[in-house]
């Protein structure tokens, strides 16, 4: 089976091998940063997995009328990152684009300190263009298409788990965004937490 993972923002996405291999060990995995290329080149993906960010890019791709003929995870999704858009954000406006300004300054340091409100590991992921262009779609307010398809449900062939203690996502405002997507306890913003429910609870066996 063929898997393609697109990560989440400031983490490489070969960092997520192991645990996806742990969870998939007889896949074919390919691992991508969310850019905007991401989604280009699916070929014969069977399951298609967005964490975060990389979640994010397959909803607002979705929106704009793509489909996926895979399995689609994804894995902390949410429609609009800022808490001002009443979406499931808890990270506020100002935050993140205060981030993006320490970014261009100091990206080891602006790293290291997203790290660690999110409860991540890592380093400098990938490259800083799509770090700053990722920013910029964390600061966005959902457009109406994308509002539109997270409340009419998510397709049949898509599943979505978030973690109710995620310290960066409401599980319960997420979940009333995206129709469909499922809580699980005792799960924060991790890969490592989600991957593992996320499959179990898909329509595909691990």
């Amino acid at each position: 089976m063929s898997v393609i993972w697109i990560s989440g923002w400031g983490v490489a996405p070969e960092g997520l091998r192991p645990a996806a291999t742990r969870a998939l060990p007889n896949a074919e995995h390919l691992f991508r940063p969310p850019a905007p290329e991401a989604l280009t080149n699916l070929g014969g993906c069977k399951l298609l997995v967005g964490w975060s960010l990389g979640a994010w890019h397959i909803l607002n791709a979705a929106a704009q009328g793509m489909r996926f003929d895979g399995q689609v995870l994804l894995l902390a999704p949410f429609i609009a990152f800022c808490s001002e858009h009443n979406s499931g954000g808890r990270c506020s406006l100002t935050q993140v684009r205060w981030l993006r300004r320490w970014l261009q300054r100091d990206p080891e340091a602006a790293l290291k300190d997203f790290y660690a409100r999110a409860g991540l590991d890592g380093g400098m992921p990938y490259a800083a263009e799509h770090l700053l262009e990722g920013l910029d779609r964390l600061a966005e307010e959902a457009s109406p298409a994308l509002q539109a398809f997270g409340r009419r449900g998510l397709p049949v062939n898509w599943s979505a788990v978030v973690g109710d203690r995620d310290p960066v996502l409401d599980a319960a405002a997420i979940c009333q965004a995206i129709q469909g997507c499922k809580i699980f306890p005792g799960a924060r913003h991790r890969f490592e937490d989600l991957i593992g429910p996320g499959l179990e609870g898909a329509s595909y066996a691990i």
